[in-house]
Order: structure tokens, then C-alpha cells, then sequence
């Protein structure tokens, strides 16, 4: 009996190591298993950063552009005519062209507003005005309509000398021409 309560005895150590054994290892593969899920969450947190840091630079050079932009477009505005509707801009316009004239010592003879033309998001508001005046005066006009700090052109211009014993003295028919921006064609 003693022999086989010892081979019990030795069994169960035999057992008992081999369970150990074999516990231990399925621990062993249990932690390397999660560390292996660590690892790729790792990997996948990192990724997740560097989007996330491209990102963000990609949004402060997008904020920076639309800085930018932002300015551009205040400065362009600024070179638009006032007003929301072709009727106030147009008057806007005379108001500019009659003021235009004073400084030059001219006198409008008559102003008329021409139909408005569309070209994309810009709405084009035509004045016509006819004046008498010198020839050296009419340049003047023209240069300042042409250098004027809103947009301002000139779109078409009809010249007539009054007297032919006094060419210097003309009438000049002129359509000048603003911008504002269509809201029709904003969205």
C-alpha cells in the first residue's frame, strides 16, 4: 500500500506540475494574445493621431486661406457700388458722376439710367449722361470715370463737335457703367 500511495503521491506531482505547466503556459498565451491587442491598438490610436494632427494643419492652412480670402473679398467689395438694387446703385452711380462733373466744372445735361445686364454673379448698372464741354475737360472726366476707386467703365462714347467754327467745344454722349453683385445668381 505504501508503493501505491506513493505512485498516487508521485502521479499527482507529475499532475500537478503538468497542470501548472500547462496553466502557466495559457497564461503566458493569454498575456501575449492581449498584449498583441495592445499593440494593435496601439497602432491604430497612432494612426488615429496622425489623421488627426493632418488634420488639424490641414484646418489651420484652410483657416489661414480663408483669412485670406475673407480679406480679398472685403477689399473687392469695397470696389462694388452700395446698394442692393440696380435702381439705388444706378442712383448711387449718378450721384458719383454728377459730383465727377462739378470738380470739373461740367454740366450734365442729362442722365439717363440704361437697363441692367447680368454676367455671372455681377450685375452691371449702366448710366448715360451727355455733357458740353472742351475737349481737355472731357479728357479729364474720363480719366478720373477710368480711375476712380470703384469699378467704373466706360462702355461706350459718342463725340460731336457743337460749332465748326469752334472744334474745341463738344458734346459727348457717354455710358458708364458699375458693378454690384446679383443676388439672384448668390448662393
Amino acid at each position: 500500500m505504501k508503493k501505491s500511495k506513493e505512485k498516487d503521491k508521485k502521479l499527482a506531482i507529475i499532475l500537478g506540475i503538468i497542470a501548472g505547466l500547462l496553466a502557466f503556459v495559457l497564461c503566458i498565451m493569454a498575456v501575449l494574445s492581449y498584449n498583441g491587442d495592445i499593440k494593435e491598438k496601439i497602432k491604430e490610436r497612432k494612426q488615429k493621431i496622425k489623421h488627426d494632427i493632418s488634420t488639424v494643419k490641414k484646418r489651420s492652412s484652410k483657416e489661414a486661406e480663408l483669412e485670406y480670402l475673407q480679406h480679398k473679398r472685403a477689399s473687392f467689395d469695397q470696389r462694388l457700388l452700395l446698394g442692393e438694387t440696380p435702381a439705388v446703385a444706378a442712383a448711387e452711380l449718378q450721384t458719383i458722376l454728377s459730383d465727377m462733373a462739378s470738380e470739373y466744372d461740367l454740366m450734365i445735361s442729362s442722365q439717363r439710367i440704361i437697363t441692367p445686364k447680368e454676367h455671372g454673379i455681377f450685375l452691371e448698372v449702366p448710366v448715360q449722361i451727355t455733357t458740353q464741354c472742351t475737349v481737355t475737360k472731357l479728357q479729364e472726366l474720363l480719366y478720373q470715370i477710368e480711375t476712380y476707386p470703384i469699378f467704373l467703365s466706360i462702355s461706350d462714347l459718342n463725340i460731336q463737335v457743337v460749332r465748326r467754327s469752334d472744334q474745341k467745344e463738344v458734346k459727348a454722349t457717354i455710358n458708364i457703367s458699375g458693378v454690384i453683385l446679383n443676388s439672384n445668381n448668390i448662393s
